[in-house]
């Protein structure tokens, strides 16, 4: 069961990481395009909405990894999933955006059911 809770409890990092990122990068007009049609951008409350969703989750993220790490180790393990995360929309989003931001949404319900499993123990 405790290695169970430690991969739900390091999964949540790396899903706020990756919907952090994801976020703030369909808050720039670029990627936005490459969503939505060559020169399609998203509307200012729209843009405001992403990257604040996308800086709290990092912010929750970071929260996170120093509850479950504590406070040295905790940082350093949420710049190594960043790292991981942004390696991994490096990837994407370039060629495959949609499969990108559907992952995003995968991750997400996921990250949504790893909170509240870790909630329940």
């Amino acid at each position: 069961m405790e290695l169970l809770s430690n991969f739900l409890a390091n999964f949540l990092v790396f899903a706020l990481c990756y919907a952090g990122l994801s976020s703030l990068c369909l808050a720039m007009d670029r990627h936005y395009a490459d969503l939505h049609g060559r020169g399609a951008e998203p509307p200012a409350p729209l843009r405001r909405r992403l990257q604040w969703a996308g800086w709290l989750a990092l912010a929750a993220g970071l929260a996170w990894a120093m509850h479950i790490a504590g406070g040295g180790y905790g940082l350093v393990y949420w710049v190594g999933s960043l790292t991981g995360c942004g390696l991994l929309l490096i990837w994407l989003l370039p060629y495959a955006p949609h499969q990108a931001m559907r992952l995003a949404r995968m991750i997400g319900v996921a990250a949504l059911l790893a909170a509240v499993a870790l909630a329940v123990r």
